[in-house]
C-alpha cells in the first residue's frame, strides 16, 4: 500500500537458488514488468530475486492509467517496494527506457544503500524524432484536462523492434499503455531534468547497455553523460539490436550483467 493509499501490484520471480543479490526492474513509458518476463527469467539463473516494479497507472495497476501525480509519489511507491524487499541482500536497480528516470532519481536519493544502477537504452536524453512527437501532443492536447489520458505516447511498435513477433506482442498486448496525461508528461519532464542535471553526482557504481539500432534515444548525449562518471563507475557496452533489447537480446544482457556483478555476487555467496 502507498502512502496515499494506492494499492499497487508489482511482479516477483524467485532465484533458482539461494538469492545473492535482488534485482529490481524499472519498466519504460508504454510496458508493464510482464514485458520482461523472459530476461527476469534468465536473471534468476544466476541467483537474482527479480522484482519487477510496475508504476502505478501502468501494468496490473487499473486505476489513474497513464497518469502519475508527481514525481516524489512515483519515488515514493518505488521506495515502498524496495524496502519491502529488502532481504538483506545487495540491491540493484535496472531502468529500461523512461524506467531510467525513476532509476537515476533514486539512486541519487538512496546512495550507498543502492549496490548498483543498471541503465538499458535508458531514455534520459530522449531522439529528436520522439522529442517532436511528445511536443506536438503536448501541443495537440492543450485543452484537455490534467489528469485525462488523451496523450499519445511519442513511441510506436516499429521503434522497439524489426521483428514482427515483438511488434505483434506488442500490438496485441491489452496492458500496454498508450495514452497519458498532460500530467504524466509534466511528471516525467521534471525527473528527466533533475536526473540529466545530477547524473554526475551518482555514487554508485553504473552499468550502462545502449542499443546500436535506438531511434527513441540520444546516444552521443547519453554517452557523454556516462562519461563524465569516474571510469572506475561505469561501464559500458553496445548491444546490436533495436531499443527492446529484452525481447532481441536476453542473453547478452544477462551476460554483461554477471560480468559486470561478480566481485558483489561472489561477496553475497560468501555471505548467503
Amino acid at each position: 500500500m502507498c502512502e496515499d493509499g494506492y494499492d499497487l501490484q508489482y511482479r516477483r520471480w524467485s532465484a533458482s537458488q539461494s538469492p545473492v543479490a535482488t534485482l529490481v526492474l524499472l519498466n519504460g513509458m508504454m510496458s508493464h514488468s510482464g514485458w520482461f518476463g523472459e530476461l527476469a527469467h534468465l536473471l534468476t539463473g544466476i541467483r537474482l530475486d527479480v522484482i519487477g516494479a510496475d508504476r502505478r497507472g501502468s501494468g496490473l495497476n487499473e486505476r489513474g492509467r497513464g497518469d502519475a501525480p508527481s514525481w516524489q509519489m512515483l519515488l515514493s511507491d518505488l521506495r515502498r517496494i524496495v524496502e519491502a524487499e529488502e532481504r538483506g541482500l545487495p540491491i540493484y536497480l535496472l531502468g529500461w527506457c523512461w524506467g531510467a528516470l525513476p532509476a537515476v532519481n533514486f539512486a541519487l536519493e538512496a546512495g550507498q544503500r543502492l549496490s548498483g544502477l543498471m541503465l538499458l537504452a535508458p531514455g534520459l536524453f530522449p531522439s529528436k524524432q520522439v522529442t517532436i512527437i511528445a511536443q506536438q501532443e503536448l501541443i495537440a492536447s492543450r485543452h484537455a484536462e490534467a489528469h485525462s489520458p488523451v496523450l499519445r505516447s511519442p513511441l510506436t511498435a516499429r521503434m522497439f523492434s524489426d521483428r514482427a513477433s515483438v511488434r505483434g506482442f506488442i500490438d496485441g498486448d491489452k496492458l500496454t499503455q498508450r495514452t497519458f496525461t498532460r500530467r504524466f508528461f509534466e511528471v516525467s519532464s521534471e525527473m528527466s531534468l533533475i536526473a540529466r542535471a545530477r547524473f554526475s553526482q551518482l555514487k554508485q557504481r553504473v552499468l550502462l547497455l545502449l542499443a546500436e539500432h535506438d531511434e527513441t534515444i540520444d546516444a552521443e548525449a547519453t554517452l557523454k553523460a556516462a562519461q563524465r562518471l569516474p571510469g572506475t563507475a561505469v561501464r559500458i557496452a553496445t548491444v546490436p539490436c533495436h531499443h527492446g533489447m529484452q525481447f532481441e537480446m536476453p542473453e547478452a544482457i544477462v551476460r554483461h550483467i554477471s560480468q559486470w556483478m561478480p566481485t558483489s555476487l561472489e561477496a553475497a555467496v560468501r555471505f548467503a
